[in-house]
This record gives structure tokens, sequence and C-alpha cells, in this order.
């Protein structure tokens, strides 16, 4: 117990409220009344309250690194309060800010975090994707919800590197948006035919149309990534397919002269003959500029695919062949198939359809334990995150933590780290259907993919394009017709098939090259859009084996 109150009485006094954000009050020299700095990686952050270097009359705060930071070194100052006032609301950060870089890479970052009971992530935006770097006076600002249940706020300013920024100017207050009303149905009409005019202009492949309804600097974004918006509808026509689009607004939120759209968007695949299609949901922002209203972000929140099932017939013959060659997953004849197929093979990939399920960790660490033991593996490689199982202590390897798990560093480990070593890389269905690692290693590379038809996992819901933390969400049944419920016809609840040696003049050869919808969520799981889970994917041809569980439950 007096560990725990040690601990407490070295943090901040949590504020009822937000105060002091204008620096109204403070002493030159000194860290400004109602903030705190954070150095966590103790390189003598400072923070003080002055009047030189302003933006205008009012005083402002500044945040310094010692001359001789290292690029890893961060510090920042903030302050944290109450978030109840707040519960259930959107609310806005604005601040000005402004840097003075001592090398090319310093850089700063304004912060919003909402924390949430038992250590459950709320909204969280630092700007990571979107580094302040100008040495210019500029407005910044994020916007977020507060979760009903929310228990503080925490916002502020860090500086990376060895700069110096400047802050003031600040403003955190509810979104007071009109959600009904004559304003918003003027605005909503007005965007709906800016978004028929771009449709059109996607059809025509007219570029310089859809430019016309952007601003300057317009953002495309899914999760924490954004890009330039132009450039990537640009790529899209200079592929010369017509794209089919048909995007609907759902809802309007009118904030003066900013309007929060979410919208529905049909897209035809042009490589598809009509038969698939994508619906995507997304988040707009557009301003109320003198020459109209003008589209700013567009922030995707879901997508799933749309194909046609497949049909009884079609399903028949198919789930006929697939009974005679799985193999059950049940013990040493399974193995024995495994390691049969994995033959000479150097590199196995283990891939999985969702990060968090037991069952998929159960399985590939009884592989693992095999290819060990009985084919000479010696290496273990897996992103230096991944959480793996327990070693069980009858079989001995090397772990090798990977930064990143593309083909460049596979490559490198085994053919410069480990040129004579035999690698097992544990890691998602995404890399173990990479083209490119199949480039590289031929028929060297034996790769896994997993398939299931249900069931629950731990995951990162993402909730109108906004992480929500990790929880346990269930997957429905696959819809009649898709992949997952055609491999759950075979009425064997766990097996492995040997892709790579089927008949290729086969039903099932054949189903299998072919596009098909199945459970591929890997770490997120999208709460608007729950048949957002279901990938287009051609089993036979992304993969040499796979493995299928019928019921997966959370766990790892």
């Amino acid at each position: 117990m007096r560990r725990v109150a040690s601990i407490a009485m070295l943090l901040p006094v949590l504020g009822l409220g937000q105060v002091n954000l204008n620096f109204q009050q403070g002493r030159p020299g000194e860290v400004p009344l109602g903030w705190f700095v954070q150095d966590p990686t103790g390189r003598g952050f400072t923070a003080s309250w002055q009047h030189d270097g302003c933006r205008g009359a009012l005083p402002c705060a500044t945040l310094s690194a010692a001359a001789d930071s290292p690029a890893d070194s961060f510090g920042t100052l903030m302050q944290s309060f109450a978030a109840l006032p707040f519960h259930g609301l959107p609310v806005r950060l604005r601040a000005w800010i402004r840097l003075k870089k001592n090398t090319p890479t310093d850089h700063a970052q304004m912060l919003l975090h909402v924390a949430r009971p038992n250590f459950q992530q709320g909204f969280a935006d630092n700007m990571a994707n979107r580094p302040i770097v100008s040495e210019e006076w500029a407005q910044y600002e994020i916007q977020g919800d507060v979760a009903p249940d929310a228990q503080t706020i925490q916002i502020g300013l860090s500086v990376y590197g060895s700069g110096r920024a400047w802050i003031g100017g600040i403003e955190f207050s509810p979104v007071t948006a009109e959600v009904s009303g004559p304003a918003v149905d003027a605005a909503r009409e007005v965007i709906a035919k800016q978004y028929a005019r771009m449709d059109a202009a996607f059809v025509r492949g007219d570029g310089n149309e859809i430019a016309a309804v952007l601003m300057p600097g317009a953002q495309m974004g899914v999760g924490t990534i954004r890009e330039p918006l132009l450039p990537a509808i640009q790529a899209e026509i200079a592929k010369g397919e017509k794209l089919t689009t048909r995007t609907e607004v759902t809802s309007l939120r009118l904030d003066g002269d900013e309007a929060i759209v979410m919208v529905r968007r049909e897209a035809q695949d042009p490589q598809s003959d009509g038969t698939r299609s994508v619906i995507t949901s997304h988040r707009d922002t557009w301003i109320r500029a003198s020459e109209g209203w003008r589209w700013r972000e567009s922030i995707e929140v879901s997508y799933h695919w749309m194909l046609p099932p497949t049909s009884a017939d079609a399903a028949r013959p198919v789930v006929a062949e697939l009974k005679t060659r799985a193999v059950p997953a049940a013990g040493d004849d399974e193995l024995a198939a495994f390691g049969a197929a994995v033959g000479e093979a150097r590199i196995v990939v283990l891939g999985e359809a969702a990060h968090g399920t037991r069952e998929f960790a159960q399985v590939k660490w009884r592989l693992l334990e095999y290819l060990c033991t009985h084919k000479g593996f010696t290496i273990l490689a897996a992103a230096k995150d991944v959480d793996l199982p327990p070693v069980s202590g009858r079989v001995y390897w090397e772990f090798v933590g990977l930064d990143a798990v593309t083909p460049e560093r596979v490559s490198d480990l085994a053919n410069v780290d480990h040129p004579q070593a035999k690698i097992v890389l544990w890691t998602d269905n995404t890399h173990a259907r990479d083209p490119q690692l199949r480039d590289k290693f031929g028929r060297k590379l034996y790769a896994v993919g997993f398939a299931f038809d249900r069931g629950e996992m731990r995951a990162v819901g993402v909730e109108k394009g906004e992480s929500k933390g990790l929880g346990t969400y269930t997957t429905q049944a696959s819809p009649g017709g898709s992949g997952d419920a055609v491999l759950k016809a075979a009425g064997i609840p766990r097996f492995f098939l040997n892709m790579a040696k089927l008949p290729p003049a086969g039903a099932l050869a054949r189903w299998l090259a072919e596009m098909h919808l199945f459970h591929d969520l890997g770490a997120y799981w999208v709460l608007d859009d729950p048949d957002a889970s279901l990938q287009p994917e051609q089993l036979g041809l992304s993969y040499d084996g796979l493995y299928y569980v019928e019921e997966v439950h959370s766990g790892g």
C-alpha cells in the first residue's frame, strides 16, 4: 500500500476542469499554473510562461529540450482534468503553435487523450501522423468523442528532439453542432450534389472536375495514416478503368462553416465484369468557402466487399472433394500430413485470420513444435510486439524479433543473418500471402493461411475511423455461399488441407482459385460494419496450405 501511495504523490493533482488555457496566469520562467511537464526520456525538458515571442498581445508557454537532446527524446507540457462534464459529447481542441528546430528531425505534436476505467483506451490522437514542423504560427485542431464512462481528459503539447515550441490561444470545448433544421437541410442538399458531380466525373475519368471540389491540401485517411486526397484520386483515374461509384449522404452535422458528413459509397470493380463491388463508409469534412462547399478530408470508417455467393449446386462437388482430402486436426495423422506438405521447404509462414484467438495460437504452437522436433527448424521470427504463447520447454529455438515483417527483412534474415537455418515466420494472413515473399523464395517457402466460420476474438475496436481500444468481439457465422460457409459444409470442425498438391482440374482446386469471401480481420474489428471482416480471397493462389477452425474463442 505504501508503494501505491508513494507513486500517487508523484502525480499532478487532477483538476476538476481545464484551467489557464490562455496562460493568463503565470510567472516568467516558471511552468504555467495548472500545467505540468512530463520528461520520460530524462533529457531535461522545461516549460515556461512568458510574453516574448508569443502571438499577439496574450502570453504563451514554451516547451524546450536540451540543446544536445537526441532525436528519440521527447517531453510534454500538459494538463489533466475530469471528463464528467463532457460525457458522450464530441469535443474539439484547438491551439496556435510554432516550432524552432535545431535539427531537421525536430518536431512537435499536440495531443488529446481520453482515459476510461480499468485502463481502457478512449479517444486518443497525438498527431503522430501529421507532426508540426512549421516555424510560423499556425492553428492546429483535434476533434474526438468523450466516452460516456470516461474518467479523465489530457491535453498538451509534445516536442521531439532538441527543438523548442511555443503554444497559445488554446480552446477546448464541446462541438456545438446542428444535426437538423433548415441550415442542415440546405447544406446536405448542396453537398449531396457535389458527391453526384464527383461520381459522374469518375465515370468520365475527369480528374479536373473532382479537383475543383477539393480544398488545397485535402487529405484522405485510414486509421492513423493520412495522405493527399487528390493524388490518390488521380492515381485511380490514371489506371484507365472507368470506376463506377454511387455516393449517398447518410448524416450531416453542421458546425458553423464546417460540416461533418457520413457517407456510404458503392464502387463497382471494373475488373470483375460487374460481379464484385465494395461498400465503404466515410467521415468527410467539408468547409463552406466563398465559392461554396469544398471537400477537406475523407476518413474511411469501414468497407466490405460484395461477391456473388457459391450456389448449392456449385458447392456440392467442392464439398464432396474437400471431405476426402482434408485431414482432421486431431493428432499424428494431421501433423504427418503437414510435415509431408512442408517437404524440404526452408521457410514456413504461419498466418492467422484474426489476432487474439486461442485456437489459432494453439494450432500454430503445435506446428512450431513439430517443425522444430521433426523437420530441423531452429529460428522463430515474429514482429517484436507479437504476443506468443508461453514456451513449453519441450523444444528449443532462437527467437528473432522483427521491427517490421517485410519481404526484405525476411530475406535478410534467411540469406544474411541465418543463411543455413530453417525458419518459421509467425505472422498473419496478410503477410503469409505476400506475393513478394513467394517471388524471393519460390518453392523453398511453404505458406499456411487460416480460416474460420464464427466465434470471438480480442481485437482493437474501430468506430467512425477512431480506435476504441482493445476489446472482445463476436463474429457471427459467415453468410450462406461465402467461402467460410462452403468450408464449414464439409462437417469437419478443424482440418488441414495441402492445397499445393490438389489436382488442378478438380472441383476443389478450381473453386479455391476463385474469389470468395472469408473472415480475415487481423487485429481490428470495425464496430460500424461487422461485414467489414469479410474479405475477398483466392485461397488456392494465396497459400500452399490451409488450416480451418469452425469456431474460435478469444485468447492467445
